[in-house]
């Protein structure tokens, strides 16, 4: 397992580098009950080939129950990178960012999270683009990955970074470079914060996408290039990755109205989707014309489904995870839109956006 996770994070090849030119880097890594994961995520930070004296981490903790805690002292103590480890006594993620962004003394802020991995370059790339485009932040591709050799987490995995999956989302798909609003384990200038503010501790999900619609919309540029690469791990299980869609698509629907580009076309398909799936349901009790287009409306999507997992098994040599991979869609989808329609009535219809004063612990 550690020699093909080496053989991942590898670096793609050599940079010139002038340390007294280079800025300071801290990497603010907000964590809740990671034992499984963190280890790997905090080897990947030490392996970096930017100046380690250059880096710091900070890990804040949001009350972890499990061994947490232990694993980043213990790492603390060995590593030749500064590292703090900081409290955040209300659990939840925005809070945890704030803690880190707040306490960070480095000229560019990362944020990254616990069950995830850095190549060894990710760092001395982020920089260096940072600079070379004088972009206000930099981020690239994040893939999915897993520990598990398993059918059912790769699954889940190839449809996360599929086009089908998630609508073709620039972070997970893209292989050109340019300009977008909505990176994933971006790489900021240490005065975007003071100029915009920081993350909303309102938010539950969708605290990065917030802070990047609100610095965008204001005129701050992010570069995207395939050529950072992050990887993350996915849920190993339906059960977890359906709750994980679920709430992001319901806290999605918080930011209506907020932000011009909160919502994107592809994020109106999977409630479009399950709300004419139930309309012609209903109508084809009384009309044969409503249950053709009900057979229709769910054919077409299960014959894309299933021939979008095809084509992925294909690709990655591995017609085994062809159910895995169309199981997946289903999950992501459905719970998706259910989400969506549960935090439109929620949020929009019942106005309980009102009454959010804190998010919830995670």
């Amino acid at each position: 397992m550690q020699k093909a996770v080496d053989k991942l994070l590898a670096p793609e090849g050599p940079a010139e580098r002038h340390e007294e030119k280079l800025p300071n880097v801290s990497i603010i890594v907000p964590v809740r009950n990671e034992e499984r994961y963190l280890n790997y995520c905090l080897d990947s930070i030490a392996k970096q080939t930017y100046p380690h004296k250059l880096i710091e981490i900070l890990i804040v903790d949001g009350r972890s129950e499990d061994n947490t805690k232990m694993i980043a002292e213990k790492f603390a103590e060995k590593a030749d990178i500064t590292v703090r480890i900081l409290e955040n006594s209300s659990g939840n993620t925005p809070c945890g960012l704030n803690i880190g962004y707040k306490n960070a003394k480095g000229d560019i802020f990362i944020h990254f999270i616990g069950h995830a991995m850095m190549p060894q370059d990710f760092v001395e790339k982020n920089v260096t683009y940072i600079i070379k485009t004088e972009a206000d932040a930099v981020g690239g591709l994040i893939i999915s990955s897993c520990l598990e050799d398993k059918v059912i987490p790769k699954g889940i995995g190839y449809a996360l970074n599929s086009p089908f999956g998630l609508g073709g989302v620039t972070a997970r798909t893209g292989t050109k470079a340019g300009y977008i609003d909505n990176p994933s384990f971006a790489a900021y200038r240490k005065e975007l914060f003071d100029k915009y503010g920081y993350i909303d501790e309102r938010l539950t999900r969708n605290q990065d996408y917030e802070f990047n619609q609100r610095i965008t919309s204001q005129g701050a540029k992010i570069f995207f290039t395939p050529e950072i690469k992050s990887y993350y791990f996915n849920r190993p299980d339906y059960k977890s990755l359906w709750r994980e869609y679920l709430n992001a698509a319901k806290w999605r629907t918080y930011m209506v109205g907020r932000f011009a580009n909160a919502l994107r076309k592809r994020h109106f398909v999977p409630p479009l989707l399950i709300l004419s799936l139930v309309t012609l349901g209903i109508l084809s009790f009384f009309s044969l014309w409503a249950l053709g287009g009900l057979l229709g409306v769910l054919g077409l999507y299960l014959l894309a489904a299933l021939g979008s997992s095809a084509l992925v098994a294909v690709r990655r040599r591995g017609l085994k995870y062809l159910p895995a991979i169309f199981l997946s869609y289903l999950v992501i989808h459905l719970a998706y839109g259910l989400g969506f329609i549960w935090g439109f009535i929620y949020f929009i219809l019942l106005r309980r956006n009102k009454q959010v004063y804190l998010a919830e612990a995670q």
